[in-house]
């Protein structure tokens, strides 16, 4: 972070600098009218707006940016990710379980009371990557929460622990 404030105070430094080189060179040069160092004010001017480019972009299109932000996000920024289920089912469709699995927690995660994911999770956990105590571990919290999960995943979870206790 301090690293950060020095390089821009170095960026500043040099770039006031040359800014006002510039309008030292351009003004001696058009009063003498000696087109050498006009052009030495110009190429110092293009040096200083090079040194302040990231400060001068930042400043011109943050009131742009606000505008932006103020129309999609009236409220602010949202205080967690828009409910999604189309994505992981798409990964499940393509066979691409890590990813689905991920999905599904992050949705767990911002919504603890979505029944379908607390399903396609421990589903996952029991066919896909064989791990039954992550599943039942999904399986009592859900419980917990006095969700209604279908009756199928609950037998699942049951034949995969009476298979692991044989």
């Amino acid at each position: 972070m301090l690293r950060d404030h020095q390089g821009t105070l170095i960026r500043w430094i040099f770039g006031v600098g040359f800014l006002g080189l510039s309008f030292r060179c351009a003004t001696t040069g058009y009063n003498r009218l000696d087109f050498v160092l006009l052009l030495i004010g110009v190429l110092f001017l293009v040096i200083g707006i090079v040194f302040l480019w990231k400060t001068i972009f930042h400043l011109a299109t943050r009131p742009l940016m606000l505008l932006v932000d103020s129309i999609f996000f009236p409220g602010g920024e949202l205080p967690k990710p828009v409910l999604n289920l189309k994505l992981p089912a798409y990964y499940l469709n393509e066979g691409r379980f890590d990813e689905a699995l991920i999905e599904y927690r992050k949705i767990l995660k911002y919504y603890p009371d979505e029944v379908e994911a607390y399903e396609k999770t421990i589903w996952l956990y029991l066919t896909v990557f064989k791990e039954p105590r992550e599943a039942e571990k999904l399986l009592r919290r859900a419980k917990r929460r006095h969700l209604a999960l279908h009756q199928g995943i609950s037998l699942l979870v049951e034949e995969y622990r009476d298979t692991e206790s044989t």
